[in-house]
């Protein structure tokens, strides 16, 4: 079987693998141990002698490598040491991320420069971007640009940031298109996470800790050996429960128009209560064939993504915006503070015809998922075959409300998908110069998003019985094919040469149906509009690399890439008498361009140094932009993106100062818009750039040229520099030091590039200090992440009826903004003991 790689080794010895090389390497021991005796009594003793020198040369020189982070990776499917891999890639091992105790992909964001994740609250409920790549929060009929694989499982759909991880072996973040590799077409690159595997002996383990700001418990265990000869187990969870790490400010009670009360949704903002488990089961019954099962289920309650809210008012304004002649919650304020007001809506609203909310009326997100990832591998010689079949599910309910406590802007969801894939893959094995991968993939998905929106505090419809403002029903049955082959030509022993290929075909049956609501916004949103659209497209994205390697520790390479995402149905959008099927339809985006790039170990394996500059041109930019009239989402297609820049990574280890570890990554980026004439914002008037497509009809123009502009959330400069010092203490006690800064320059925050929505420049500062006795298998540590306390904003839309009027016009007033936020500051105290 393809073995997952090993966060911590640059070749095959990786977990299992690692045990029994040290095994062997015993069992070598006492067989040249005999031989030596033999040849002591012929006075001749020394070859066993250079074999044992030979062997711990090689012992310590594995971890010198694994310290210096020259890791195993797969992001070419084949096993491959990083100082090896021609693509760009970084790398995240399993050290790395229990050094700060990440367990989400957000936190993960903040170890790799230019990668910008945070979740959302409606649509995909997140944003990825990755060198100024990515998707647009809103619509949830679009995949990812930057998609997530997990164990050979491919994700698309945003929603999985969501997942915690846990007992992980290696986070692989590959930039830039990745066509050939990875079952599903991505064109802004792609997160592989690879969780641990069973282990040939017996070990278990538990972790628990406690976060002092959120009020966060949390604790991790696993438990993992053979169970016979030839089947082996690793059975692993987490839970947490914490209070959360934001200030809710609304009242204990709050008063609507119609005299209804609200009530403050929680203590805290951000509380969450999470549960997971995964099982794996690996059946080895002999050196030809093996198969690998890895089951696993979570479920996670929290107060909903808008519970991570921050109002920022909109034109420079000091208050929050009146709404529909509604006055503002004296509770809420115009600041990224930490503080906002959350509160529940009036539990008669609740519970009259009103889907997917609780009977109290409080914010919420339920979020449960599962999935079974069989993979089975038979190595024939000459040729080894794999197959990946693998299922996936979520539903998440949730209600939001993304204006506080004083205007009902509020929506409960209901998405619910699942998918099943298949892909097929042989590797030829042949001892010549020239081999070949090739394979197919197939996945079939179906996805179901309701909403229902309660926007204008009206009394209740007695036909209807209801408050709701819209409902509509949304969803999409999806297919991809695809299949994919690259030869690889040694064609000199210093130089090899990669071609390849994946032609895809995706088809998409998307509709949107309107449904009976409050009859005072039957005009604005009638009932009984329904869409049907089928969608296909063909594409094929090649790829050739080129690597020269002069020596075993330096590798250079360059490559020329494709990437293709396919086009569909905007399933997000307002359904009017107007609507369309062919305005609701976006195209495929598509990608190209170079990248090249050197991989090196030097200074008698001192330092490890990474270099790649890239320039990507992506073409058809799948975007989306928020109308707070019409609560619809406006898709569009930017006509191209170029990203254009240069990435370095280093890992120091002096000789000096035993136990020393230094460490630094720089990336620069330079993206920029052409040819693409988009939305305004809400309220942006002609002096403010809404100066494009005048509508006779309206008497106002409707576009904004973004051509030459930066997109959002692609910082120019972002790096992160630390190290680690690890020392003895006392007989088998020993400490270890770790401080890291990660740093991003300002970034536009919104997909209509607001000038208000600007992240200023920002540093975060982590840092942890741990006591550890590998003898008795225990260690606690101190763990600070983001201790400059940065409250950064990731990404923000406008609040419906709190401006955006006059839009094209000479007097627009523009809207406030509900910003989603990231993690502030947090402290862990955490425990761990291995058996």
């Amino acid at each position: 079987m393809t073995k997952t790689p090993s966060a911590t080794c640059t070749s095959r010895f990786s977990g299992t693998a690692l045990r029994l090389a040290l095994l062997g390497a015993t069992s070598l021991s006492l067989f040249a141990g005999d031989i030596a005796w033999a040849q002591t009594s012929n006075g001749d003793a020394e070859p066993a002698a250079r074999a044992s020198a030979d062997t711990d040369a090689e012992t310590e020189a594995d971890a010198r490598l694994r310290r210096l982070g020259v890791v195993t990776v797969s992001a070419r499917r084949r096993e491959e040491s990083l100082k090896d891999a021609p693509v760009a890639i970084t790398a995240v091992s399993s050290e790395t991320l229990d050094q700060y105790a990440v367990t989400d992909f957000t936190d993960i964001a903040t170890l790799v420069p230019n990668l910008v994740m945070g979740r959302a609250a409606s649509g995909s409920s997140s944003n990825i971007f990755l060198r100024g790549v990515g998707s647009s929060t809103l619509n949830a009929g679009f995949d990812q640009s930057v998609s997530i694989n997990i164990d050979g499982l491919p994700m698309s759909r945003g929603r999985e940031i969501g997942l915690s991880q846990y007992d992980i072996e290696q986070v692989e973040v590959l930039k830039g298109p990745q066509a050939l590799f990875f079952g599903k077409n991505a064109t802004g690159g792609l997160i592989s996470v690879t969780t641990k595997d069973p282990t040939d002996t017996f070990e278990a383990g538990i972790k628990g800790g406690y976060g002092f700001e959120a009020e966060e418990y949390y604790g991790e265990g696993f438990i993992s050996g053979p169970l016979t000869d030839t089947l082996k187990a690793r059975f692993a969870f987490r839970y947490s429960d914490r209070e959360g790490p934001f200030e809710n400010t609304a009242a204990q009670t709050y008063l609507n128009p119609l005299g209804f009360e609200r009530h403050r949704n929680s203590e805290k903002r951000g509380f969450k209560e999470d549960l997971s488990g995964r099982l794996t089961v690996q059946w080895e019954p002999s050196d030809v064939f093996d198969l690998e099962l890895k089951l696993g289920a979570s479920s996670t309650e929290d107060g909903g993504p808008t519970d991570l809210i921050e109002r920022i008012c909109g034109g420079g304004r000091t208050t929050p915006a009146t709404a529909n002649g509604i006055p503002p919650s004296p509770n809420a304020d115009c600041r990224i503070d930490g503080r906002s007001d959350s509160s529940t809506i009036p539990v008669e609203v609740a519970n009259a015809n009103y889907r997917y909310t609780k009977s109290d009326g409080s914010m919420y997100a339920d979020l449960d998922s599962k999935f079974g990832i069989l993979t089975g591998a038979a190595n024939l010689g000459a040729i080894e075959a794999t197959s990946i079949t693998s299922y996936y599910e979520f539903k998440q309910t949730d209600q939001n409300n993304v204006a506080g406590e004083a205007y009902p802007s509020t929506f409960t969801q209901l998405a619910d998908f699942n998918q099943w894939s298949e892909e097929l893959r042989f590797q030829t094995q042949f001892d010549g110069p020239l081999n070949f991968l090739f394979g197919g993939f197939l996945s079939e998905s179906e996805f179901i998003f309701n909403t229902d929106a309660y926007i204008f505090p009206v009394p209740i419809d007695p036909a209807t019985q209801t408050y709701t403002t819209f409902k509509r029903d949304n969803g999409f049955d999806a297919s991809t094919y695809s299949v994919f082959a690259e030869g690889t030509w040694s064609f000199l022993p210093k130089w090899e040469l990669a071609a390849g290929a994946r032609w895809s075909r995706d088809e998409r049956d998307s509709y949107q149906e309107s449904l009976p609501a409050h009859s005072a916004f039957a005009a604005a949103f009638p009932a009984g509009i329904r869409l049907d659209d089928d969608f296909s497209d063909e594409n094929i994205s090649p790829q050739v690399t080129l690597r020269y390697q002069p020596t075993s520790n330096i590798s250079l390479y360059g490559a020329y890439k494709e990437g293709f995402k396919s086009g569909g149905f905007n399933i997000s959008q307002t359904l009017t008498p107007a609507s369309s099927v062919e305005a609701g339809e976006y195209d495929s985006e598509t990608a190209k361009g170079f990248e090249a790039g050197i991989r090196s170990v030097l200074f008698d394996g001192s330092l490890s140094f990474n270099a790649t500059v890239y320039d990507y041109l992506y073409e058809d930019l799948q975007v989306q932009k928020f109308d707070p009239v019409t609560v619809g989402q406006i898709v569009d297609n930017a006509g191209e993106l170029s990203t254009t820049g240069a990435e370095f990574d280093f890992t120091y280890i002096p000789d000096a100062l035993e136990g020393l570890t230094l460490r630094g990554a720089l990336a620069y980026n330079k993206a920029e818009y052409a040819d693409y004439i988009g939305q305004c914002y809400g309220g942006q008037t002609i002096a403010q750039g809404c100066d494009e497509l005048f509508n006779a009809d309206t008497g106002a123009y409707t576009s904004q040229d973004y051509n030459g502009r930066t997109p959002p959330k692609a910082p120019e400069w972002a790096g992160r520099v630390g190290g680690t010092y690890e020392f003895p203490v006392s007989g088998n006690l020993k400490a270890q030091i770790s401080t890291d800064v990660s740093y991003s320059s300002e970034y536009n925050f919104t997909d209509t590039l607001r000038p208000d929505a600007v992240q200023d420049a920002y540093a975060k500062w982590d840092a942890a200090f741990r006591l550890i006795n590998d003898q008795q298998g225990w260690e606690v540590a101190l763990i600070g992440k983001n201790l400059t306390d940065e409250l950064v904003a990731n990404t923000a839309n406008d609040i419906p009826f709190s401006g955006g009027t006059g839009t094209g016009t000479t007097s627009g007033v523009v809207s406030d903004m509900s910003t989603f936020i990231e993690n502030p500051m947090e402290v862990f105290l955490e425990f761990q003991l291995h058996f």
